[in-house]
């Protein structure tokens, strides 16, 4: 069966949409706040953790993933000092999807995606970083919102003020993929060859969603896991990789707070 099962999907006109939801659920506590512009998504709890000990959060309720919200299952959302937005979401293609559609119906314009990922590169090391070029779209999201295609692609200019905000971060395509516990050692191998250089489980949802709906958006990875010696290595505790991503979140926040990325 080809996917998804109607043909040019991409083209279609959404009957349910972000705008209708907004429009029918009661105020958020407080009245709710307006989103920011510039907002940074990320996965791990240890890094709004020690955000939440470093600096002084303004909570915005009611300003993403509200579909995700009924189910009892929101992101945290907060406004850094700096005006950047800050998202701590769910994993996966699918919440992405979602979130990005609600930042979007309420205004946000650039959008960066900050987390761990697999090393497939056989030069990549746990704590190193990893601006996304392009992701291999072996998820099921992206396909609703592109046209057919292998990969999917971030904002050009965000992502050349991400490789010159950080140095130390090496830059080239990504595979996106719904099921970690899948990726198989043949397409490892392969994918390696082809010059892959991370596996994660959202960028191709966020270029592809952000892009059907006008918004910026690039992701920069934090190498967690490495997937190139005899078995699979998992460093996502280790103290260098957890120094490594908030060394990442501190470029992001600098380089969306500065005005090359300003819409």
């Amino acid at each position: 069966m080809p996917y998804p099962d109607q043909a040019d999907k991409h083209l279609g006109r959404p009957y349910v949409t972000p705008h209708r939801l907004l429009e029918n659920l009661p105020p958020a506590p407080g009245g709710g706040s307006v989103a920011p512009g510039r907002m940074i998504l990320a996965w791990q709890r240890p890094l709004l953790e020690r955000l939440a000990s470093s600096r002084a959060l303004e909570p915005l309720p009611g300003t993403a993933a509200l579909l995700l919200g009924l189910a009892g299952t929101p992101p945290a959302v907060f406004r850094l000092p700096s005006g950047v937005g800050f998202a701590l979401l769910p994993i996966g293609a699918p919440t992405v999807g979602i979130v990005v559609e609600e930042l979007a119906a309420l205004g946000v314009q650039s959008l960066v995606g900050i987390g761990y990922a697999g090393g497939l590169g056989a030069g990549l090391s746990p704590g190193d970083l990893v601006v996304c070029s392009r992701a291999l779209r072996d998820e099921g999201t992206s396909h609703h919102y592109a046209p057919p295609g292998r990969f999917a692609f971030p904002d050009r200019q965000l992502t050349e003020a991400l490789e010159t905000g950080i140095a130390r971060a090496r830059t080239g395509p990504g595979w996106t993929t719904d099921a970690p516990y899948r990726e198989t050692l043949e397409e490892i191998d392969r994918l390696r060859a082809e010059g892959v250089m991370t596996v994660d489980m959202e960028a191709a949802a966020l270029f592809s969603v952000s892009g059907a709906l006008g918004v910026k958006a690039a992701s920069v990875f934090c190498v967690s896991d490495t997937l190139h010696g005899p078995a699979w290595e998992p460093h996502f505790a280790a103290v260098d990789v957890e120094a490594a991503l908030w060394e990442l979140f501190e470029a992001v926040e600098g380089c969306l707070a500065g005005p090359a990325t300003q819409p």
